[in-house]
């Protein structure tokens, strides 16, 4: 009895050592691909700081645009640091706010002092746009590497 128990277990391990030798080379290949495709959207973004930017970077405004869009997509964000004993590791947290209607009037320095007015809670917000230069989908794809791009982005300005 406790024989065919450890049959069955070898047999089993065997299979999943099959779909793992099968699966592996898959995974590996789209993962390589995920991050060609990430490197590719994020060598085509564009950051630019919005009016003076404060020597405190840490939250503010983020101004996000998709390839020929006339909309601005307005966050608010916050960036906080981890530490453990060997590293400094850096996390965004996003708000959307609001989306603009842009148009010849209403350019990012106006609408960073509009902002200004609105709301109080920042008085001299660090502001940045990010602009995609190709068209990809805003929440799945643009959203998540602008954000990681930004944090870079603030990491080297305080550097």
């Amino acid at each position: 009895m406790v024989y065919e128990k450890i049959a069955q277990d070898d047999e089993t391990m065997q299979q999943i050592e099959e779909i793992i030798r099968y699966a592996a080379p898959l995974f590996n290949e789209a993962l390589a691909e995920g991050k060609e495709l990430y490197d590719f959207v994020e060598r085509h973004l564009e950051i630019n700081p919005v009016g003076i930017t404060p020597m405190y970077h840490n939250e503010g405004y983020l101004f996000l645009e998709a390839f020929h869009g006339k909309e601005t997509q307005v966050y608010v964000y916050r960036i906080t640091v981890f530490e453990n004993t060997y590293e400094k590791y850096r996390g965004i947290n996003t708000k959307h706010l609001q989306t603009v209607r842009r148009g010849l009037a209403l350019t990012h320095e106006h609408l960073k002092v509009q902002l200004l007015r609105e709301r109080q809670e920042l008085p001299n917000p660090a502001t940045f746009a990010v602009v995609s230069r190709i068209p990809v989908p805003l929440e799945h794809s643009l959203l998540p590497i602008a954000k990681r791009s930004l944090v870079k982005f603030v990491t080297n300005l305080a550097a």
